[in-house]
């Protein structure tokens, strides 16, 4: 496993880009409104999955963490659910048999925000990690993720202009 950061390779920044775009997209805020249904179902749900190539694909998952807090008295505990938003390509050629998210991952990206639970509103404070995770199979060189890296960039690139290119600059 190792880390990047996004100032010192290019080839990460169509990555964050993607990633951007799909938490923008309507049907991560439905899943994100839908909060209710999220708590009774679980804590991890899928946002959205877009096909990079024939093997690679973007997906996009929510993540909510009850975060419980005491109260002062500590009589009671408060849910304070926090969010984390990842991005996750994964190959369909390698399963990891230990993972993080799906066991599949190859690049992970992640995002903290917060959620309004009283209006049903936000994210709020979302912040975009600058570093991404390379997952590969046990004995793969650091080379192996530098390429993995400038593939799916390059991946991740050519899908945000043919997205822009067939639904505008304003859609994702």
């Amino acid at each position: 496993m190792s880390n990047n950061d996004s100032g010192t390779n290019p080839d990460i920044r169509p990555i964050l880009e993607l990633f951007a775009a799909q938490l923008r997209h309507p049907n991560v805020s439905a899943v994100l409104k839908d909060w209710r249904n999220t708590l009774g179902k679980g804590m991890l749900h899928f946002g959205r999955k877009e096909s990079l190539d024939g093997d690679l694909d973007f997906n996009t998952l929510v993540y909510t963490d009850l975060n419980p807090q005491p109260s002062k008295s500590g009589r009671r505990l408060t849910l304070e659910p926090k969010l984390e938003l990842v991005g996750v390509v994964s190959s369909r050629k390698f399963v990891h048999e230990k993972f993080r998210y799906m066991r599949n991952e190859m690049v992970i990206v992640r995002a903290m925000g917060r959620w309004d639970y009283a209006r049903n509103d936000g994210p709020y404070d979302l912040k975009i990690a600058r570093d991404v995770t390379v997952r590969l199979p046990e004995g793969a060189t650091p080379a192996a993720s530098e390429g993995v890296l400038k593939d799916v960039g390059r991946l991740c690139f050519s899908w945000l202009v043919v997205n822009r290119m067939t639904h505008g600059a304003g859609h994702a």
